[in-house]
């Protein structure tokens, strides 16, 4: 799956763009809190930095990546969204997050996430996409539910203490 992504998607509130230097801190200073514990954080300044570098690089890898979510009124950086693949997935899994608590509760997850998964079915003909959640992390299990994502029990998920969620095109299955 060698595709390359537009650099730019927008939402209303939300442009969803290549990750940067501009986003570098608030990624680091998420991964290096206890708000990161479902992203195997809170990380050591070296090991956030290896992580954020993978997101970065994985552009250049494969031609697809997590998008930085910035606020479009101030330009600040409020998360990421999209397809991450580690070389040890079978395939690649549709994450989120969002770098602090101030930015939760407002739809800035479910926005971004939405606007990613058009992009993947609709523009890039994605057929489907996982998201691996941890079995205790109920707000992102709410949000892959509330994005139409289904359980699955097939295939087992490659990560510890997760469940599968598939999400599908409006309407699709399998």
């Amino acid at each position: 799956m060698n595709i390359v992504a537009p650099s730019v998607l927008e939402t209303d509130r939300l442009t969803l763009r290549l990750p940067g230097s501009s986003d570098t801190q608030a990624v680091l200073d998420f991964l290096r809190s206890e708000r990161a514990a479902f992203y195997g954080g809170p990380m050591s300044e070296y090991d956030a930095w290896h992580k954020y570098s993978a997101y970065v690089g994985q552009w250049i890898l494969c031609g697809y990546g997590m998008f930085s979510v910035v606020l479009k009124d101030t330009g600040e950086t409020v998360g990421m969204a999209g397809p991450f693949h580690p070389s040890h997935f079978a395939e690649p899994e549709m994450s989120w997050l969002l770098t602090g608590e101030r930015f939760e509760g407002r739809g800035y997850a479910a926005e971004a996430c939405g606007a990613v998964l058009t992009h993947l079915f609709t523009t890039l003909g994605w057929k489907n996409v996982v998201s691996y959640i941890d079995i205790s992390n109920e707000g992102s299990r709410k949000l892959a539910e509330r994005l139409g994502a289904r359980l699955e029990s097939d295939p087992p998920c490659p990560v510890a203490n997760c469940d599968s969620y598939r999400h599908y095109p409006q309407g699709g299955t399998s």
